[in-house]
């Protein structure tokens, strides 16, 4: 296609974009979106890292090759100063939150929690409920029966110690988990949910101008160790690129540490100086580190970049996105009241795009509805659509729409918001939508189920199967129990609960969805206190699932098919056949159901699609 030859262009000259030729067509015509790379492009791209470290380069001369005669510097040494610590926040504006205190090794270490002179030892195993936003107390409920107790109301800083500063070489011995709260852990296929967990530093509850604050207080390198922005299987053949995003996010720590003062009054909107998601950097805690992770950190210790003209402490702030269109962006030129600086200059990215590694984001294409751009620029229709002014990378600057008569000019940053792109290196025109057909995965092409797993992909009920570049869907792989429960509370947002209702799930990376379903009165378990999270779900056991989930209540007396006499599920496999969720199993008579059978991927992607699109969801 257009893009491809685009692309390959670009690998051979090491520039930017060529531009596609300006297209018109027929009133209605999709606008249609060629792009690559995912992310705003400036500093270092994480694929071009990656690619770089797969040739042989070292984490130095990446960072060295991204951020412009920067170089690297140690905290403590050559007048750079050591930090002190660093405050990140975890939740931002509640009235109430919950945490659980577990022990990591042995038996744990309790938690001192002390406000001003007032002081409370709580054991492990303990939860702690924060009441406030104004008065605020604790209710606090040790393990055993009658000992709950609430403290008195009063001023809402409290603190909870149980982690030895003075000892940072040692592993913690407890953690406090943030009952209901969960991280997804892009490094294990399919991607699952933990929970936030918090092993090293302490603890704060603080008053901000929404409610409450609850953020961890701790070492810088204690930090850059919770840090899950770039894929920790990546350390296989790419462990240079690991090392420099350990060192990257080290100094965009470092410098918004200074740049931004003391927690509680600064630019953070907490307190803190960095949040823990992406505006910041996405710090996930306890619970999901590889031994990979941990080596590229650990042997950068105190490593940030610097430059002579970086105004804080001359450490570099060090950007990073996903990937290009295969040239960095120069700083001054997309986002706006930033000057150039030489270590935020445009750089060949080649990696991103020639194969040298794959790339999901490599190339992407997108249909837009005509009346949807019409609508949203404001004109009838489109009949012309084009980039009418590039960037030096080659990615858009501006975007132009027509209508034959009046021309609307946009900038490619809203083109990007309002349209859901994945980067601003993209070409744009007229054409039919078939242009554009893409699968969202690359394993599911003419699969028949291919409609209903683009479907659940976009209302968020799946997001792959292979993070993070999650570019498979794994249609054929038998669905287990405890992922069931993740694709049920995706679907339908079930609440957090703090109840523990089985015994087989402890340590599951699917407990919290598992317990969510039960709370929700989804499932029963498999036999008495048991889960069985890692068996596969029957298309009965599926039956049942969708039938208690979406609340059917007719045709449950109608039977459906012959070969589920014997099902204890058949009540509820002629509700979801009532319902118009299945079909049967041999087509085209349709006369069976196969209760016996594990449910596959693509099957249960078209079960959830129907009982959504019959619900209204």
């Amino acid at each position: 296609g257009r893009l491809t030859a685009l692309l390959a262009a670009l690998a051979m000259t090491v520039t930017a974009f060529g531009a596609l030729a300006p297209a018109t067509a027929a009133e209605g015509d999709s606008v249609i979106v060629e792009g690559a790379g995912w992310g705003h492009g400036v500093g270092m791209s994480q694929f071009g890292a990656y690619g770089m470290a797969v040739e042989g380069s070292s984490y130095t001369q990446i960072l060295e090759h991204f951020f412009t005669n920067a170089s690297l510097g140690t905290l403590g040494q050559g007048g750079l100063d050591l930090p002190g610590n660093l405050w990140v926040n975890l939740e931002l504006d509640f009235s109430e939150l919950t945490l659980r205190v577990d022990a990591i090794s042995g038996a744990g270490e309790p938690v001192l929690v002390t406000r001003g002179a007032e002081s409370w030892d709580v054991p492990v195993g303990s939860t702690i409920e924060i009441r406030g936003p104004e008065s605020c107390s604790l209710f606090i409920d040790p393990p055993g029966a009658d000992n709950a107790y609430e403290t008195p109301t009063g001023d809402c800083s409290f603190d909870m110690w149980w982690y030895d500063f003075a000892n940072p070489d040692a592993d913690p011995l407890t953690k406090i988990a943030i009952v209901g709260c969960t991280q997804t852990d892009w490094n294990v296929v399919p991607s699952i949910q933990r929970e936030c967990q918090y092993g090293r530093g302490m603890l704060h509850v603080r008053s901000g101008p929404g409610g409450l604050d609850l953020s961890t207080e701790m070492l810088l390198d204690d930090y850059i160790l919770g840090i899950s922005e770039m894929p920790y299987f990546w350390g296989v053949d790419g462990m240079e690129a690991l090392k420099a995003q350990a060192v990257a996010a080290r100094s965009y720590a470092r410098e918004l540490q200074i740049y931004r003062g003391s927690p509680g009054s600064n630019s953070c909107g907490a307190w803190c100086h960095v949040r823990d998601t992406t505006f910041d950097q996405r710090y996930v805690g306890w619970g999901h580190g590889w031994a990979d992770w941990i080596t590229a950190t650990t042997s950068t210790a105190g490593q940030v970049m610097t430059h002579p003209d970086a105004p804080n402490d001359n450490i570099v702030r060090t950007y990073y996105s996903s990937s290009t269109g295969g040239r960095t962006e120069s700083i001054q030129e997309v986002w706006a009241g930033w000057d150039a600086r030489e270590y935020y200059q445009g750089v060949d990215d080649r990696w991103s795009v020639d194969g040298t590694v794959y790339n999901p984001s490599g190339s992407w294409t997108v249909a837009l509805s005509n009346a949807a751009v019409a609508s949203a620029v404001g004109l009838p229709t489109v009949t012309e659509a084009w980039v009418s002014v590039h960037n030096s990378s080659g990615s858009a600057d501006t975007v132009s729409f027509s209508d034959g008569a009046t021309t609307v000019t946009k900038s490619s940053s809203w083109m990007k918001s309002t349209f859901g792109l994945k980067s601003i290196y993209f070409e744009v025109g007229i054409g039919e939508a078939s242009e554009a057909s893409a699968s969202v995965f690359i394993d599911t092409a003419g699969n028949v189920h291919e409609p209903a797993i683009e479907d659940i992909y976009d209302r968020g009920v799946t997001k792959g199967c292979n993070p993070p570049a999650n570019s498979k869907y794994c249609p054929a792989n038998t669905l287990t129990r405890a992922q069931m429960a993740a694709f049920l509370v995706r679907a339908f947002g079930f609440p957090a609960t703090s109840e523990d209702f089985f015994t087989d799930d402890e340590g599951s990376i699917f407990e919290n969805d598992i317990n969510r379903l039960a709370a929700a009165g989804v499932t029963l378990g498999c036999g008495g206190t048991n889960y069985c999270p890692n068996s596969p779900v029957t298309r009965e056991q599926m039956a049942a699932f969708v039938d208690r989930a979406f609340g059917y209540t007719g045709g449950g007396n109608v039977d459906m098919f012959i070969d589920d006499d014997d099902s204890p599920f058949e009540t509820s496999i002629n509700r979801i056949a009532a319902a118009g969720v299945t079909l049967g199993c041999n087509p085209p008579d349709n006369t069976k159901f196969c209760p016996e059978d594990p449910v596959r991927r693509d099957q249960m992607a078209s079960f959830i699609d129907r009982a959504l699109d019959g619900a209204g969801k």
